[in-house]
């Protein structure tokens, strides 16, 4: 009782293997056969699978989502990783010209360049993190309708 309690209704008007009428209820993938007028459970089974009317129709939505969270982190990553590349090659230019200079001028001036790339490179890591963490909040909704 207290898992239907917990439940909640399908269809008001169903009817059970018997041909019986009942109201159907459904919790963590238990379905719940009522009594129509009374609080009375009929039957009660597990139902892990679904009918292929419903299922089909449902896994290609959600191979739809999953497919679109890869190519959405796939891009993204790449994208970065350009970024990535293009900034520490400006990194290494700045680095060889603070080197083989001997203005002090230059010198600080490189050498505050090469703090502004090392903190957008922290930036761009995190940005690929958060990708990463969204194509994997994705997957995890998909684990509650496989």
């Amino acid at each position: 009782m207290d898992l239907l309690r917990k439940s909640s209704l399908v269809s008001e008007h169903v009817v059970d293997e018997e041909g019986n009428p009942g109201r159907m209820f459904s919790y963590r993938r238990t379905v719940f056969i009522v009594h129509p007028t009374e609080d009375t459970v009929i039957t009660l089974y597990p139902q892990h699978k679904a009918h292929e009317s419903v299922r089909n129709p449902i896994e290609r939505l959600i191979l739809r989502a999953m497919k679109a969270a890869e190519r959405k982190e796939k891009r993204e990553i790449k994208r970065i990783n350009v970024r990535m590349a293009e900034i520490t090659v400006e990194r290494a230019q700045a680095e060889l010209r603070r080197v083989k200079s001997e203005s002090a001028r230059i010198v600080a001036e490189m050498t505050a360049r090469i703090t502004e790339i090392d903190s957008e490179l922290k930036t761009l890591e995190r940005e690929i993190l958060q990708v990463q963490r969204e194509k994997t909040n994705v997957m995890k909704s998909v684990v509650a309708y496989v």
